[in-house]
């Protein structure tokens, strides 16, 4: 007795019509190549955007090395020089204390100069007395204060100080004016096609000269 045939069980999502697609099949046949070109297209912008993601990873990466070593060579360098100065830090701890104190005292008023005190200045060929005296002087003590200082100042830096000039592009402090910058123009098509011209019948010109005068 031969075997019983194997029951198939039917599946419910099977199509209830199959339909040939004859411009879907002609698509898939002549778009072998299409599809290769989008493939490669696609691979290559994902490698730009991944190398692009790697780069800026990277940047990152030696920002924070750098400034790492930066911190690292700071710290090393002000522990040598503690290190070659001992009484560094204690100074340094000592100015601020005495700034801190400065500024809690309120700013004191120094204590004012001397009445009748002199000083001298010397600058170079100018000598200046400068006496410091009381306020509330006299107009004429004041003009011969002023006479005195007036006469004090040489010649020869009275004319310096007329020759002073206010400097600028134009008007230098040497006095010599800056040069023009020369203007480049590009010249048109047309220009240049009668400039070749111009030249091919000088040489001409000149070749026939020569000519003449060889004969």
């Amino acid at each position: 007795m031969a075997p019983l045939a194997k029951k198939r069980r039917l599946d419910s999502q099977q199509p209830a019509e199959l339909n040939f697609d004859v411009s879907a099949r002609q698509e898939y046949l002549s778009g072998f190549h299409k599809r290769k070109v989008a493939r490669k297209e696609n691979a290559r912008e994902t490698a730009i955007k991944r190398e692009k993601e790697e780069r800026v990873v990277q940047r990152k990466q030696m920002r924070d090395q750098r400034k790492k070593d930066l911190e690292q060579h700071i710290a090393e360098f002000n522990a040598e020089l503690r290190k070659q100065n001992p009484d560094l830090s204690e100074a340094e701890s000592g100015a601020e204390g005495a700034d801190g104190e400065k500024d809690h005292a309120g700013g004191a008023a120094e204590p004012p100069e001397e009445v009748g005190q002199e000083d001298e200045y010397v600058d170079e060929d100018k000598y200046t007395t400068v006496t410091v005296e009381a306020m509330g002087g006299s107009e004429e003590d004041e003009a011969e204060q002023h006479k005195d200082l007036k006469s004090s100042v040489k010649p020869d830096d009275k004319a310096a100080a007329t020759k002073k000039r206010i400097w600028s592009r134009t008007n230098p402090a040497d006095g010599k004016p800056k040069p023009k910058k020369h203007k480049f123009r590009y010249e048109s098509k047309s220009e240049r096609q009668d400039t070749r011209r111009k030249q091919k019948n000088k040489n001409q010109a000149a070749a026939k000269a020569r000519r003449e005068k060889s004969t």
